[in-house]
Order: C-alpha cells, then structure tokens, then sequence
C-alpha cells in the first residue's frame, strides 16, 4: 500500500522564511514575460495581484505575465461546464487594472474541460468572450501517477486523460478556435503527449515545467534513472514541431528537491547549480527558439524567492548569444501566447 498523499500538493509560502535570502538582480535591463503563474484566495493561500506585483517588482524588467487555470474564482450561479468562465472573467479584470510597466494577464489559458469533445464548443467561444481579447488556450488537470505520493493538483485526474477519444475531440476544437493547449504532464506521461502531439499536428502544445521529471515518491534517490528517462522523452516531443516547452517549475513537491525543508532558502547561485542540468539539457533538445522560462508562483514560492529564482535562470543562460536570451526570457512567450508586439 503506497503512503498517502501530502496534506497540500505543494509547500506553504513562507514570507519570513524567504526574506533571509535577498539578491540584487542581475542584467536587470532584460525584458522577461513570465510565461507562468496563478492567482487564487483560498484558506491560508493568497495570492492575487498586490502580491504577484511585489513579486514581479523584486528588480527584474517582468513586463507581463501570462495566467494560468487553477479553479479559481469560478460562477458558481452557471451551469458546470460555463463555471470557468468566472475565472477568465476575473483574469481579464486583473490584466485592465495592471499598472505602468507589467501587463498582468496579457495572456489567459483557462480550464475548459475539453472531455465533453464537441460539446466544449461553446464553452470556449463563452471565454473568448470574457477574455475580451486575452485568451490564448486551455488546460486541463492531466498530471497523474498510481502512486498517491505523487499529487500535485488538489483535484488528481484519472489516468489517461490525454488518450480519451472527447479528450481528443475537445482538443480538436482548440485549434478551431485558433487556441493553444498547455499539458502539465510528469515524465512518465511524455510518451501520452507525443501521442497526442503526433494526432493533433496544428495544435501548438506547450508542455508545462520541463516536462515533470520526478524526485518524489517511488523516485527518490533515483535521479540518474529519472534524467535519463526524462531527457529520452523529450528528445522523442521535439520531433514534434508543435510542442513548445516551459523552463521551470523544479519548486514542486513531486520534484523530490525538498528545498522548503531547509533552515534557509536556496540563493541563486546554489538554484542555478539545481536547475542547470534539465534547463540546458531541454534547451540542447528543444533549441532556444521553443522554450519559454516561467515561474509557476506561486506555487514554486514555497521554495523559492522571485528574485532569485531569475537571477538563476539569468545564471544558467549567461553563456547563451543574446538573441537566444531575448528568444527565451521575453520573445518566445511572446510570440507563442501572441502578445502585443510592444511587450
């Protein structure tokens, strides 16, 4: 019988604890579009726009960011599937009121379920609607593993999501509806996705976090067996012109790096040497032309400061020509979530 499940999927935030590590940031001029992150107000959790701006204010030239579903703020007065809707509605509300210098929500990827096949048609033209202009694409909740160790959604999906035939069909009206699909997805799911990929060859994909190398569970101490079955999954994906990849999301539980159980946060020196075999290894598979870096906060604040967390990426690709560091930190999610051409 496997453990059961952490109580949350992901580590609490700790302000005081991230305040023992503050850094200067580095190339600070840089333009970076944050390709990644939630807002949400649950019991002990917030984290809306006062706080996503005092992060993005930490230093860096964050000059807009792109929301991502995660069950928040639905109409609960609509039926099931129009819910989500109220979550579009609200992003779209938090981007109009973004303040001189970093459009909040200039793209929105919403949480359709796209199960239902044809029938989630309209549902999307609903958010479309609601996103006056911002919406780019849909998630769904698809990151799944046996083990109950291994849950980094509060509302774990069943298996196979991405092979189910509505599935399918849903995903067929993205591209209908000129959307993208972004798929969180562990390493041991990559093969779902190059299937997918392979069915669905107009629909742009952008695979969430690297692709989910696990560190957690059943794969502790495994690393070198994890990489490896990693790295092999990608290399499979990048055949798959449509598949972009998201550089980030290592601050997770299920990565196994445990960094939120330490007495002081990692500084970006210490991230940078984490982080620095699966970013540059995704970069060498990929091309720096079909990757984006992001935060994931504030899911990844459990273990890691804004600012540092950049300075890291900052620190890994300070090698890179600049025309690979314009394409990864600002240019690439530009291009991929369509933003406007003065971000």
């Amino acid at each position: 019988m496997n453990p059961p499940a952490p109580a949350s999927p992901h580590a609490p935030v700790r302000e005081q604890w991230l305040s023992q590590v503050r850094e200067p940031a580095l190339d600070p001029q840089r333009a970076i579009v944050d390709a990644h992150h939630h807002l949400w107000d649950r019991p002990g959790q917030r984290y809306l726009a006062e706080q996503l701006l005092s992060d993005t204010r930490s230093g860096h030239n964050v000059v807009a960011t792109v929301y991502l579903q995660c069950r928040s703020f639905y109409d609960a007065g609509q039926p099931e599937p129009l819910q989500p809707v109220g979550e579009v509605r609200f992003a779209t509300e938090v981007a109009q009121h973004s303040p001189p210098g970093t459009q909040l929500c200039a793209a929105i990827v919403a949480g359709a379920d796209l199960r239902p096949g044809d029938a989630v048609a309209p549902v999307l033209e609903a958010m479309l609607e609601a996103g006056n202009g911002r919406l780019r694409g849909v998630r769904n909740t698809t990151a799944w593993h046996a083990d109950a160790r291994l849950v980094s959604n509060p509302t774990p999906p069943p298996a196979g999501v991405l092979a189910e035939p509505g599935f399918r069909q849903g995903a067929a009206q993205l591209l209908r509806h000129g959307l993208s699909l972004d798929i969180w997805a562990y390493h041991t799911q990559l093969p779902e996705v190059l299937d997918l990929a392979q069915a669905l060859p107009g629909l742009p994909i952008i695979l969430n976090h690297l692709g989910g190398p696990l560190g957690a569970g059943p794969y502790a101490g495994k690393r070198d067996e994890v990489f490896a079955a990693w790295s092999s999954g990608l290399k499979a994906l990048a055949h798959c012109p449509n598949v972009l990849l998201k550089l980030g999301g290592l601050g997770m539980r299920v990565g196994g790096f445990a960094l939120d159980e330490r007495e002081k946060p990692p500084g970006s020196v210490e991230l940078a040497q984490l982080s620095a075999p699966y970013v540059l290894t995704a970069v060498e598979v990929f091309g720096s032309q079909r990757c984006l870096f992001e935060s994931n906060f504030p899911v990844d604040k459990g273990m890691v400061g804004y600012g540092v967390l950049w300075n890291a990426f900052k620190r890994i690709t300070a090698g890179f020509s600049e025309a690979e560091k314009n394409a990864l930190f600002s240019g690439n999610a530009s291009r991929c979530y369509r933003l406007a051409p003065s971000l």
